[in-house]
C-alpha cells in the first residue's frame, strides 16, 4: 500500500478572505490539485461550519470523499481569529472505512480516519490535529489525549497536521528563538506573534508524543513550513522560518519523496510525502 499524504494550514481560505489578490479559494483549489494527494488534510479549512457548495462540487469532481469537523474552542477565546467558528477537513480518494472525531486536552477536535486501499485490502489511521496556537503549556495539556489514540492499536499510523510546535534540541531555528537575544527582542518586536514563536521553540510537545508512540519526521532535515506573511501583513515577505507542519509516521511505514510546497497563497507551506506500507503491516 503506497499513499501520497499531504497536510496544508490553509488559513481559512476556502472561505473569501483574500487581501491583495493573495489566497483565494480558487488559489487554495489550485494548491490542492498540485498536490496530487491521495490523502490530504486541511487545517483551518473554512468558516462559519458550512463549506461553499460550489467548493464542495470541484473537490468531489477531484475525487475526494470529504470530512469536515468543527474545531469547538475549548479555554479563552482568541484575539482576532482568521475566520468565525473555523472548521478543518480531510480528504481522501481512497475509501475511508471509518471516522470519529476525537478531542484533544477539551481544547480542540482533531479528525482520525481509517484509509483502506481496495488494491491490497491493507488500512492505514491518519489522524489530523491542529494543535493549540496559545501556547506550549496548552499543548502539553493535548500530548497526553494525542498519545493515548496513537497507543490504542498498533496499526500503521499517519499523523498530520499544524502541531505549533518546533522540535528542540540543536536545530537551528530553534535554538536562535530560544536564545536570550531572540527571547529580549519577542517582547518588543510585534510581542503577540514573537512571544508565541520562541514559546513554539521549546520542543517539549513534540518531544514527549514521539517518545512515547515511536512515530518520526517524515522530514529528517527539518524544513521551515511558515512565513510570516500572516493574514492582515501580505507586505511582509513570503520566507519560511519555522517547521510547525508535520507528518509522523510509525515506524513501520516507509518514508519518501517528502517535500515543502511554493507559496500557495497562505502562511503556511504545505507539505507532502509517500508512505508506504511494510509488507508485514
Amino acid at each position: 500500500m503506497t499513499v501520497r499524504v499531504a497536510s496544508w494550514n490553509i488559513e481559512g481560505r476556502l472561505t473569501d478572505l483574500a487581501i491583495n489578490r493573495r489566497g483565494t479559494p480558487d488559489h487554495i483549489l489550485s494548491g490542492i490539485v498540485k498536490l496530487r494527494a491521495d490523502v490530504l488534510f486541511l487545517a483551518e479549512a473554512f468558516g462559519a461550519e458550512v463549506l461553499n457548495d460550489d467548493i464542495r462540487k470541484q473537490l468531489d469532481k477531484l475525487g475526494y470523499h470529504i470530512i469536515e469537523v468543527p474545531y469547538s474552542e475549548g479555554g479563552a477565546a482568541r484575539l482576532a481569529p482568521a475566520v468565525y467558528s473555523p472548521s478543518m477537513m480531510l480528504l481522501s480518494k481512497l475509501p475511508i472505512t471509518s471516522y470519529q472525531t476525537i478531542r484533544l486536552g477539551d481544547l480542540r477536535n482533531a479528525i482520525l480516519v481509517h484509509i483502506k486501499d481496495p488494491s491490497t485490502d491493507k488500512t492505514l489511521r491518519v489522524i489530523g490535529v491542529h494543535l493549540d496556537d496559545r501556547s506550549e503549556i496548552l499543548r502539553l495539556k493535548q500530548a497526553p489525549d494525542l498519545i493515548n489514540i496513537i497507543q490504542e492499536t498498533s496499526e500503521p499510523t499517519i499523523v498530520m497536521g499544524d502541531f505549533n510546535a518546533m522540535h528542540g534540541g540543536d536545530i537551528l531555528p530553534a535554538k536562535l528563538l530560544r536564545s536570550l537575544p531572540i527571547r529580549t527582542a519577542a517582547k518588543y518586536v510585534v510581542p503577540e506573534l514573537s512571544l508565541r514563536a520562541v514559546d513554539m521553540a521549546k520542543g517539549d510537545t513534540l518531544k514527549q508524543i514521539m517518545h512515547q508512540t515511536g512515530l518520526r519526521d517524515a522530514d529528517r532535515r527539518h524544513r521551515p513550513t511558515t512565513t510570516p506573511k500572516l493574514r492582515g501583513r501580505e507586505w511582509l515577505p513570503s520566507i519560511r522560518l519555522m517547521q510547525i507542519d508535520h507528518i509522523l509516521a510509525s515506524p513501520t511505514i516507509n518514508i519518501s519523496n517528502f517535500r515543502v510546497s511554493t507559496d500557495g497563497g497562505s502562511d503556511h507551506r504545505a507539505i507532502s510525502a509517500t508512505v508506504t506500507l511494510d509488507k508485514n503491516s
